[in-house]
């Protein structure tokens, strides 16, 4: 069986090449055959095919064996500054051999690192001479001129078929109509920057009453009791909490002692102005004394009832928490808890300041729930601080109360949530970058 001559295969492996190419569906198509298939023409360790871009530097697109080329892999960056160096050679229309001397700015060592002993550069030539890419190979063996003269034909037919599918992504149906497609969206988003919307805010919110009834510790002692749980209905008279009246039964039980004592001394200071006429004169300071007397056990008395607190008026008690209150030392004035018509609630709202927005009173508002953030409450604006106020969260706010409007069933009190106000119509453009352009005056001082 005679054997087949060398020549013959090659030639046949270049045709099936170039009819590999020429039915090559799109680029990434093509970038395989000649990365992976060129091998059948001349053996190599390693292919890569960069294109030109702007500026005449190459940029790695594909790799032999790597199915996604990773642009800032060590290797790939590497590869850009070897071909972009080759490509500013004066002969770089043409396939020749590439050494470390050809690529100025690469160090050798880097090139001995990636790159085999025997390297070449192999253009794809447009018809006018143009370099549009070129297929970088690398092996162990120095390539013989015979087979840089095939790679250069084949090149030939792998630029026009490159530059056959670059033109046909360029002119695909619709794309010259790209431009036109694209100023008119350009132009409708600049006029809908223009479109008047409502300027908007938001802020937490929480429900609380309105117009409540402050009960406040009528006296300096230790609250000893409550009677009342929080958000319990109460009626009028009803006892709310007590104080610990040890001390003021201690008080009167000593200011009623002293008042017998002084009704004893007055009597005896009258029965004997009879005989004694120095005990008569004594009589009107004993009587004076008695006064003042029964003066402190009136006092007294009425420290004790009053250490009993009572409802004045009928509604829910409003506090926090019985514990946080019994056994703590208050002050006269000091407030305990809140008597609240459940009927008659309002919104409390902490509007940041870097999120405060003109308002007018009456404005609308929309209260979302927490514990139903898809339905709003309507309410309208009834007041605005004048100075904003730290918060707990360590931020400042502006407190506005809102009333409701209209609602179906009454918001319970202590209900949180987050408050939605609108203020007067402002352009789009505005609406969305008047936070940006605030952060930026502030930035720049101006």
């Amino acid at each position: 069986m005679s054997k087949i001559d060398p020549k013959y295969t090659a030639f046949s492996a270049f045709l099936q090449l170039e009819r590999s190419a020429r039915h090559a569906e799109d680029l990434q198509a093509l970038r395989y055959v000649m990365v992976n298939e060129t091998r059948r023409l001349a053996p190599y360790r390693r292919a890569v095919i960069a294109g030109v871009v702007p500026g005449r530097r190459m940029r790695v697109e594909a790799v032999s064996g790597i199915p996604v080329v990773e642009k800032d892999a060590p290797f790939t960056r590497l590869m850009n500054r070897v071909l972009t160096a080759a490509l500013q050679r004066p002969e770089a229309g043409k396939p020749a051999a590439l050494t470390p001397s050809d690529t100025p700015g690469v160090r050798s060592s880097d090139w001995q690192e990636h790159i085999a002993a025997h390297a070449a550069w192999v253009p794809l030539n447009l018809a006018d001479g143009t370099v549009v890419a070129a297929l970088l190979i690398d092996r162990d063996t120095p390539f013989a001129d015979s087979e840089l003269v095939l790679l250069h034909q084949l090149t030939d037919c792998y630029a026009h078929a490159w530059s056959a599918l670059k033109g046909r992504s360029r002119a695909r149906p619709g794309r010259r109509w790209g431009p036109v497609i694209g100023l008119l969206v350009a132009a409708a988003l600049v006029a809908a920057m223009f479109i008047p919307v409502r300027l908007t805010a938001l802020g937490p919110a929480e429900v609380v009453a309105a117009d409540p009834l402050v009960v406040a510790a009528p006296l300096e002692g230790v609250i000893g009791r409550f009677a009342v749980e929080p958000n319990q209905p109460v009626r009028d008279g009803q006892e709310l909490f007590r104080f610990d009246d040890t001390n003021l039964r201690a008080q009167l039980d000593v200011a009623e002692r002293t008042l017998g004592i002084a009704e004893a001394e007055l009597r005896r200071a009258t029965q004997g102005a009879f005989v004694d006429t120095e005990a008569g004169s004594q009589i009107a300071i004993l009587d004076a004394r008695l006064t003042l007397r029964r003066s402190e056990v009136a006092f007294a008395r009425a420290q004790l009832e009053r250490s009993i607190v009572r409802a004045e008026r009928d509604g829910i008690a409003v506090f926090t928490d019985v514990n946080d209150w019994v056994g703590r030392p208050v002050v006269t004035g000091e407030r305990v808890m809140l008597i609240a018509d459940p009927l008659q609630s309002e919104v409390e709202i902490q509007l940041p300041v870097e999120d405060a927005v003109a308002l007018d009173p009456g404005a609308p508002v929309e209260l979302y729930l927490d514990v139903d953030p898809l339905t709003a409450i309507p309410a309208s604006l009834r007041s605005a601080s004048y100075e904003a106020r730290a918060t707990p969260e360590g931020t400042f706010a502006y407190e506005l109360k809102a009333a409701f409007t209209e609602r179906a069933e009454p918001v319970r009190i202590g209900l949180k949530g987050t408050a939605k106000l609108f203020a007067h119509d402002v352009p789009l453009y505005f609406y969305l970058f008047r936070r940006p352009i605030g952060a930026l005056r502030q930035m720049l001082g101006l």
